[in-house]
């Protein structure tokens, strides 16, 4: 090699930084067994892996803000995923929901910078579980609210779950396996109203433990039937203990409203 001359080849020039991706989705969670990606099981997760896969052309983990029961739907859950290959925002909604099932939806999309994560940065979810109360079987709401045949005192609900707002120890309400560090969370709001038969609890907090709307709207449930005093609540709230609240109420009544995020494009 003469005086001067370049070797050949050197290193390679550093592979480029992957692309963190956020989405929003809508979904219809009747026929799937959950978000999280499960062996032999339909979820949303997986399906919307499947379809990034096929965009990107290469594989990539989406990340979601919560991570919903069986027969939970949301209408408007927050996931993020990175890929070094570029998309305008545009091909990436439609290419994805070109790939994805008819029950789920992308929204939104968008670049976001690598702080970003649904899960961990900063924002609030509000969430709504609805009953049907008449004697006939729901058939356009079925699989959509817990069906109640006997009366439901709305008022007497919307007076218990007051005591929930604030910042609390939420052990009562709490289900088994639930792997958060700790059971404090803050409920921003929390309101129960009538709407004809129907009848709507919504909760807005930063944060929820395991199963915490569904056993509240099953101690809720309690109250509104007349089986308990409004009172209830708050003291099952101060015992701390999960075997004095409701039973789980059904996850097919729970919807996922929104989530809010402190900074909004």
């Amino acid at each position: 090699m003469g005086a001067g001359s370049q070797p050949r080849g050197g290193p390679s020039p550093p592979a480029p930084r992957p692309i963190r991706w956020r989405i929003d989705v809508e979904y219809d969670g009747l026929a799937f067994a959950g978000w999280q990606v499960q062996p032999d099981a339909r979820t949303v997760q997986g399906v919307l892996e499947a379809a990034v896969e096929q965009v990107f052309q290469g594989p990539a983990r989406v990340h979601g803000a919560g991570r919903t029961d069986a027969g939970v739907s949301a209408r408007q859950q927050v996931a993020c995923f990175d890929h070094q290959v570029r998309r305008p925002a545009k091909a990436v909604i439609h290419g994805l929901n070109h790939h994805l099932p008819d029950d789920v939806a992308v929204l939104a999309a968008r670049e976001v910078g690598e702080d970003f994560h649904p899960r961990h940065s900063p924002h609030r979810k509000v969430y709504r579980y609805t009953w049907l109360e008449r004697p006939a079987r729901p058939v356009l709401e079925r699989g959509r609210c817990w069906h109640s045949r006997g009366p439901l005192d709305a008022e007497a609900m919307h007076q218990a779950v007051q005591a929930l707002v604030g910042t609390h120890d939420m052990s009562s309400f709490r289900a088994a396996g639930c792997s958060a560090t700790h059971p404090v969370r803050t409920i921003e709001e929390g309101s129960v109203r009538r709407d004809g038969d129907r009848v709507e609890l919504r909760l807005v907090g930063t944060g929820f433990l395991r199963h915490q709307v569904r056993i509240v709207a099953g101690t809720l449930h309690d109250i509104g039937s007349g089986r308990r005093k409004p009172g209830h609540l708050e003291s099952v709230l101060a015992s701390r203990d999960r075997g004095l609240a409701g039973r789980t109420a059904p996850a097919e009544g729970l919807l996922l409203e929104r989530i809010d995020y402190d900074e909004e494009p």
